[in-house]
């Protein structure tokens, strides 16, 4: 049986290390292809179906996105698939 082709949507070399060293027992031929897709406000799961389906529809084939998202009960599931404006908090989250 040939290789199945699945494309991982990053730009990301080390994302894509980490992916090629998990599917590597597998069939799965992966290909990286880094698209520039405009990213939806909503829930992790909005955003990561959103995000795959434009990306599939740019290039007309099987994708694999990744999204990274960060909750803490403490503050109520916050800041979720926000966590890059955890940067501009006024106080360290460690602390």
């Amino acid at each position: 049986m040939a290789p199945k082709e699945l494309n991982f949507i990053t730009g990301n070399a080390n994302k894509l290390a980490e992916v090629q060293a998990i599917l590597s027992a597998t069939p799965v031929k992966l290909q990286s292809q880094n698209i520039d897709l405009p990213e939806l406000q909503g829930t992790i799961e909005e955003i990561s179906t959103d995000k795959a389906k434009r990306a599939a529809e740019a290039i007309n084939g099987p994708v694999l996105v990744e999204d990274t998202c960060l909750c803490f009960d403490a503050f109520n599931e916050l800041p979720g698939p926000y966590v890059y404006t955890t940067s501009t908090l006024p106080f360290d989250l460690a602390d």
